[in-house]
């Protein structure tokens, strides 16, 4: 009776520690005109930051360390984009009190300073993404367990 409970147990625990076992799928890049989107899980995901859950789901130090300088950045530059549409607001209410050299030499810092953090955060993103897939793709594979001493298992795993 005992090595029953105990075999049931056992049964119970390594069930458990494989439900906990989080599978990665894999995120395709779909590419379009103007559009970047992406496949996970066979949905279309058409932002970025829509894909922070699975991206934190590997609890990879790499992949959220460029996920979250990429989401930062990302904040950053909405704030940037909004200071220059309040700048410019403003100065259209109040015409004449900014002179146009200073208007035009501001606007266009900002947005050139807007360009460059958007393609440094893209960088972020795209090192994330490429981490993530490669521990997704690790996850493949033949793994062969040796049971004691009663005899040797194999088995192929694969995300579904």
């Amino acid at each position: 009776m005992k090595i029953r409970s105990l075999l049931f147990f056992l049964l119970l625990a390594s069930g458990s520690a494989m439900a906990q076992e989080k599978k990665l799928l894999p995120i395709e890049e779909v590419q379009g005109v103007w559009t970047r989107r992406f496949m996970y899980d066979r949905q279309l995901v058409d932002h970025p930051l829509a894909l922070q859950i699975p991206l934190m789901e590997a609890r990879d130090p790499e992949v959220n360390v460029e996920f979250l300088k990429f989401k930062r950045q990302r904040k950053l530059s909405g704030w940037l984009a909004g200071f220059s549409t309040v700048f410019a607001f403003s100065t259209y209410l109040s015409k004449g009190s900014i002179s146009e050299g200073f208007y035009w030499s501001a606007v266009g810092g900002v947005a050139l300073a807007n360009v460059y953090i958007g393609a440094v955060s893209n960088r972020h993103f795209n090192k994330a993404l490429k981490r993530y897939n490669e521990l997704s793709k690790a996850q493949m594979g033949l793994k062969l367990s040796s049971s004691g001493q009663t005899g040797v298992s194999v088995g192929i795993t694969y995300p579904l």
